[in-house]
């Protein structure tokens, strides 16, 4: 692969915590989509949030969950008037499906794991980890050839750092590994309101989480069903796994 010539796989990573039904849910979501598929998915998200949201840049009416999933959207829309976020929210999930994108999720309620990001340099937290693992199985399976890009949410400065250096850390020193041969081992930080794909990976970490208790809010539930539609499958039988997964310590 030559400077410049990237045609490989990206993967956009987010992460959520909240309280369902008293308990701290913590939950990461990333969303794979090809590389040279991209610029057509985030012409498509601005036309939609145009049309809907009277954007004039791509970085206008960023989609965030807590916004668009709200007890209210949900309201307006029950008394039989237009939600406009609802709308949107379904949309992008329309074109996720439309560029064949696939979903990843990894919940937990350990209070061990709740943090998410480890504050230390040389130690990728378990649920890094396994999220990791599951784009590693989808590299192997569908770009074999390609390397895998992987895009955050910018926090701060002091975070990110401490998160990048683990992340390449772990990618280039985890011996008997084939990580470089499927990733670039610099991970991309990048400002959400004008990534899309950052976009999506917010409302499907933020549904994901609602996995402990699909209850809480039934009115998730068409939402949560697409993003398990979007989930990646491999294996047969009883070795058969998917990306959606619980980790625990």
């Amino acid at each position: 692969m030559r400077f410049g010539t990237f045609s490989g796989l990206l993967f956009f990573i987010d992460e959520t915590w909240q309280e369902i039904e008293g308990q701290k849910v913590a939950a990461l979501g990333g969303v794979a989509i090809k590389h040279r598929g991209y610029n057509a998915f985030c012409r498509e998200v601005f036309a939609l949030k145009k049309r809907l949201l009277g954007a004039v840049e791509l970085r206008d009416a960023e989609l965030k969950a807590k916004k668009c999933f709200a007890n209210r959207a949900f309201r307006t829309r029950s008394e039989g008037r237009q939600s406009k976020l609802l709308d949107a929210a379904e949309g992008l999930f329309g074109l996720l499906e439309r560029h064949h994108a696939h979903t990843f999720v990894i919940w937990t309620v350990d209070p061990a794991l709740i943090s998410l990001r480890s504050t230390h340099t040389t130690d990728l937290s378990k649920a890094y980890v396994q999220l990791l693992f599951g784009f590693r199985t989808y590299m192997r399976d569908k770009a074999t050839k390609q390397l895998g890009s992987l895009n955050f949410d910018q926090r701060d400065f002091g975070s990110d750092e401490a998160a990048a250096c683990a992340l390449q850390n772990y990618l280039v020193r985890t011996r008997g590994a084939d990580w470089p041969r499927h990733f670039l081992t610099v991970p991309s930080f990048t400002v959400s309101a004008v990534s899309p794909g950052l976009q999506a990976a917010d409302l499907v970490a933020h549904l994901g989480a609602h996995l402990y208790a699909p209850q809480a809010r039934p009115e998730l539930a068409p939402f949560l069903a697409r993003v398990e539609a979007l989930r990646y499958e491999w294996g047969k039988g009883s070795q058969k796994r998917h990306s959606i997964r619980q980790v625990r310590a």
